[in-house]
């Protein structure tokens, strides 16, 4: 029988190379996004800088100055105080729905911390703003899709014929459907009490050359319809959809190289260890059988990670980035203009061991 010194060791290295580059890469992919949403949603000190000046602000009457600052200190540090001081403010500037619909959740949020004082001031500030609140109805005619929105916000089907709060002042009215015109309105709400009734019309089948287009995003204009859900883009969910899809898929193949890897590892270090196969680190050809199938599979880890992790950074590249307004003519002014920054993951292969990388431009 002839025997052969045994390279297990390299099958070994390569496929506990595929294993750690399963987790660097996650790392280094997740890490930093957990961080910056991290940084982003929770700043104590900046929170109480913000309320502080925003209370200062309305103590001064200043309640359009004062109302943002109020509103991203409790977007960084949520709280049941700042939350009311914000609906005070927006009551004090006349936007009555919103105030409104800020002191119901403050009052929640009171109910379920014990606080007592502030749930009773909640609800006679809920009280007195009742009488007061304007309103609109919209009445919508069957357009196969039609989706309806108020100053950028989409509105449930369900909410379609039912009174819902709104601030006063100038409001856009949007109708939407694919393969149908647009259609729009402006209506202008009283200060108090005051009932608006849209009609929005059965929409136009649009033109041929409309009909390829993509029907528009929703404004960008803020908010004044109490509890109003959130304005979507349909390329931006086109993009988000995608990316999910295409990270999805990758995570399976970096799941796949992975296994891969672990198997490879254990099945040359049983070689190794097997004194009938690998006598004295001396393989029999059925040892050394057994060492070619570990290397195969660390090829094949290595090839698993390497486009997993691709697919995986292509995704949440996709993911963060459908989120951009859109606008006309931005997207060839912004990929032709100096000092953008350009990157893309790629993977890294080798024949020790895969990894991922970032190629870019500054």
């Amino acid at each position: 029988m002839i025997l052969s010194r045994l390279p297990a060791p390299r099958a070994i290295r390569r496929a506990r190379l595929a294993v750690a580059s399963v987790v660097l890469a996650s790392a280094a992919l997740l890490a930093p996004a957990g961080a910056l949403a991290q940084g982003m949603s929770s700043d104590p000190t900046l929170a109480q800088t913000l309320f502080e000046e925003g209370r200062r602000l309305m103590e001064a009457k200043a309640y359009a100055e004062a109302c943002p600052k109020l509103a991203e200190s409790q977007r960084l540090r949520p709280g049941t105080g700042t939350l009311l001081n914000l609906a005070l403010c927006n009551e004090a500037l006349g936007k009555t729905a919103t105030a409104w619909g800020q002191f119901k959740e403050a009052l929640f949020a009171s109910k379920k911390e014990g606080n007592a004082a502030r749930e009773a001031f909640a609800q006679e500030h809920i009280g007195a703003l009742e009488p007061r609140l304007s309103k609109i109805v919209l009445r919508a005619e069957g357009t196969p899709g039609l989706l309806v929105r108020v100053d950028g916000h989409d509105i449930p089907a369900a909410a379609l014929g039912t009174p819902i709060p709104i601030d006063p002042g100038a409001h856009e009215v949007e109708a939407t459907a694919s393969g149908y015109s647009v259609w729009s309105t402006t209506v202008q709400v009283g200060e108090s009490a005051d009932l608006k009734t849209i009609a929005v019309p059965k929409l136009q089948p649009a033109p041929p050359a409309q009909t390829a287009a993509a029907p528009p995003g929703p404004a960008a204009g803020g908010a004044g319809i109490a509890g109003g859900g959130s304005a979507g883009g349909g390329g931006g969910e086109g993009l988000r959809t995608a990316g999910f899809v295409i990270g999805g898929a990758g995570a399976a193949v970096l799941g796949v190289g992975a296994v891969f890897g672990i198997l490879a590892a254990g099945q040359a270090s049983d070689a190794e260890k097997d004194p009938a196969l690998c006598p004295g680190k001396q393989c029999t050809p059925l040892g050394r059988k057994e060492i070619d199938a570990a290397e195969t599979k660390a090829l094949v880890s290595t090839i698993g990670i390497g486009v997993g992790v691709a697919a995986i950074g292509a995704g949440a590249i996709l993911v963060l980035t459908s989120g951009r307004p859109r606008a006309e003519g931005a997207s060839a002014a912004s990929a032709s203009a100096p000092g953008r920054l350009h990157a893309r993951v790629v993977p890294l292969l080798g024949p020790e061991g895969g990894g991922v990388g970032v190629l870019g431009a500054f």
